[in-house]
């Protein structure tokens, strides 16, 4: 009994001498949180039922955007990524934003590890959850990844 109250005692001791980070730490988890609940489900809602579709065959190379447009997407997805990382440790829907922030930017490399991403069922039922709450018509997969999904192959 006497060992719990120490640690207790310790706790305490720890939290008001970083008060400034919990603060800190409180309102990075508040702001993802809310974050998650509104942005992130406007995204999902807003890319079309067919978007996937493009990714398991390669298509035609995309227009060029104009540059300030391409800098401020890639800033965008950079915010998604870093806010999921932090909603991975704190509440919020972390491995979603970490997945949309994938999508909005430009990587080298993308395109196979959206396809990687979009294999796991929590992925998918993650994002037509929430285009079905805001009744949007779910996402449309291509056949060949969910059947490899199904089979186990990668």
């Amino acid at each position: 009994m006497c060992g719990i109250y120490l640690q207790m005692i310790t706790i305490l001791d720890m939290a008001r001498q970083y008060q400034e980070i919990l603060a800190l730490l409180t309102i990075v988890s508040a702001a993802g949180f809310v974050f998650g609940l509104l942005a992130v489900s406007k995204l999902v809602c807003w890319l079309p039922a067919n978007y996937f579709m493009g990714y398991g065959t390669p298509g035609p190379a995309p227009k060029l955007l104009r540059r300030r447009v391409r800098v401020l997407k890639n800033l965008a997805g950079l915010v998604l990524i870093l806010l999921g990382f932090v909603m991975l440790f704190v509440p919020g829907q972390g491995l979603l934003t970490l997945f949309l922030g994938i999508v909005v930017m430009d990587l080298p490399g993308k395109k196979k590890l959206i396809i990687w991403l979009i294999r796991m069922r929590q992925i998918q039922s993650s994002l037509n959850w929430i285009r079905k709450k805001n009744r949007r018509p779910p996402f449309v997969f291509p056949d060949r990844i969910i059947k490899s999904r199904k089979a186990g192959t990668p």
